[in-house]
């Protein structure tokens, strides 16, 4: 999961496909004109005793219709390149206001209890919940066993203080004899806010702050009403 620092409009993901279309069918509408202007000035200065050969001529008609195949497609791939990002959010939309599981490793912190979800494992002998600050040291630690369990961080560290609001990151670790085996992500507990598209991937904005693909979705807890509940797991 990505932490989203800025809230573009919905439609922001379209800018980046239409302008390398529109560059795509600039640079081909070009190439067209030049090609035509040089077989304009071709026909016209020829020689008259020795006109062009016709299979030469034939040959530079069929490159000519190909320049201009090439623009028209350009266009309609542009078209379809379009309806295609529109289609894939419009299905978005049918997860904003839905409390939804999600495979995530990172989360804001705002001032608001942070909610996960810790997967059950077979590895290891216990299981430690691991959550880092942006330049990677742990500032809190909680151990216990590897059952799947709701896990809740008040933003608190290991001294019982607040920390600041920013980025953080959780890793679940699981342990044998005091070292990590293995070291995985949190599913995380959160509400969707909002479907956007980013460059011309769809992705899902999280209350918790955090940016997911649809894809990273695990599971769909309860009603837009409902908040995150123990029933839920």
């Amino acid at each position: 999961m990505e932490i989203n620092d800025t809230l573009l409009s919905s439609n922001s993901g379209l800018a980046p496909v239409k302008q390398q279309s529109e560059s795509a069918i600039a640079s081909a509408a070009s190439d067209f004109d030049t090609f035509l202007k040089l077989l304009t000035a071709q026909l016209r200065n020829q020689d008259p005793t020795s006109p062009i050969d016709s299979t030469q001529f034939v040959e530079q008609l069929a490159s000519f219709s190909a320049v201009e195949q090439q623009i028209e497609t350009n266009k309609r791939l542009e078209t379809l390149a379009e309806n295609l990002a529109v289609s894939g959010l419009e299905g978005a939309t049918q997860w904003v206001g839905k409390q939804i599981e999600a495979v995530s490793s990172a989360a804001r912190f705002q001032g608001e209890a942070l909610n996960f979800v810790i997967p059950e494992s077979n590895l290891g002998d216990s299981t430690e919940i691991r959550i880092s600050d942006a330049s990677g040291k742990v500032i809190y630690s909680e151990e216990t066993d590897n059952q799947r369990q709701k896990f809740s961080w008040n933003g608190e560290n290991n001294d019982g203080d607040k920390v600041a609001n920013g980025d953080y990151v959780i890793s679940v670790n699981r342990m044998t004899d005091g070292k990590a085996v293995d070291v995985s992500s949190a599913l995380s507990l959160s509400r969707v806010l909002e479907a956007r598209l980013d460059g011309s991937a769809v992705k899902l904005v999280l209350s918790n702050g955090g940016l997911i693909n649809p894809g990273e979705i695990t599971a769909v807890l309860d009603s837009v009403t409902q908040d995150v509940t123990d029933e839920a797991l």
